[in-house]
C-alpha cells in the first residue's frame, strides 16, 4: 500500500532501525523504546504501522527473504545447468545471512508463536522449500546428482549457511576473529558448496564425483 512520502520513510526507518539493532548485537533482543530511539521516531508508529513489534518484525523478515523467494524462483526458470543452479542457489543464501546474520535466528523464534509461525512459514519457508525441491529434482531427473530427500537438504544446506554467522561470539573467543569480511563469507561458501555438492554429484558411471568449486579469489585471514 502507498502513502505519503513522510509515511513510507518512517515506515523503512523503523524497519532499518530493527536490522541494525540486531545486527549490531548479535541478538534479536530488541525493544521497542531502542528501535524508537535509533530511528529517532516515536515508538507508538509501531502500532501504527505494524499493530505491533512482532508484526514489524514479522515484515522485516518478509520483506528480506521476499525478495530471495523471488531471485530463487527467477532462477529456478533459466536456462543454466541445474548444478550451478544448486551452486547459486546455496551461495545465496550464505550472502543473505552474511548481510542479515539475525534473520535465520528471528524466523525460529517467530515459529515458537501461534500468531506469527503461519505467516513465515506460508510466506517464506513453504515457498523456500518448493523451490528448492525443484531445483534438486531437476538435477536428479539429469542424473547429475545422487537422490536425496528434499527435507533433510533443506535442514542441512540452511543450517550449514547460517551456523558462521550464529557463531559469531566463538569465532572471536576460539579463533581470534573479530568480523565475518566478504573475504571469510566467500571461503565459507566455497568450504560448504565442496562438502554438500561433493557428497551429491556423480560421474557418468553413476558413481560420487568429487568437485572443487571456487566462487572467487580466497586469502588467508
Amino acid at each position: 500500500m502507498k502513502s505519503d512520502g513522510a509515511k513510507i520513510s518512517s515506515r523503512t526507518r523503523l524497519l532499518q532501525a530493527a536490522a541494525a539493532l540486531m545486527t549490531e548485537r548479535g541478538s534479536i533482543e530488541i525493544s521497542l523504546s531502542e528501535i524508537a530511539q535509533k530511528s529517532q521516531l516515536n515508538s507508538a508508529l509501531v502500532k501504527y504501522y505494524f499493530g505491533s513489534k512482532n508484526g514489524l518484525l514479522l515484515e522485516l523478515v518478509t520483506d528480506i527473504l521476499g525478495r530471495a523467494i523471488v531471485q530463487m524462483e527467477e532462477l529456478a526458470e533459466m536456462d543454466l545447468d541445474p548444478v550451478e543452479k544448486l551452486k547459486l542457489h546455496i551461495k545465496g543464501i550464505i550472502t543473505v545471512y552474511f548481510r542479515y546474520p539475525f534473520v535465520n535466528r528471528l524466523i525460529h523464534s517467530m515459529f515458537q508463536t501461534q500468531e506469527t509461525a503461519k505467516a513465515v512459514a506460508e510466506a517464506i519457508s513453504i515457498p523456500l522449500a518448493a523451490t528448492q525441491k525443484r531445483l534438486l529434482d531437476e538435477a536428479m531427473a539429469k542424473g547429475l546428482i545422487r537422490e536425496i530427500d528434499p527435507m533433510l537438504f533443506y535442514f542441512i544446506v540452511l543450517g550449514a549457511c547460517d551456523h558462521l554467522f550464529f557463531a559469531q561470539p566463538i569465532l572471536h573467543h576460539c579463533f581470534g576473529v573479530e568480523r565475518i569480511d566478504d573475504d571469510l563469507r566467500r571461503r565459507y561458501a566455497d568450504t560448504v558448496l565442496n562438502m554438500v555438492l561433493s557428497g551429491l554429484l556423480i560421474d557418468k558411471d553413476g558413481a560420487r564425483a568429487s568437485v572443487v568449486i571456487r566462487l572467487g579469489a580466497s586469502r588467508p585471514a
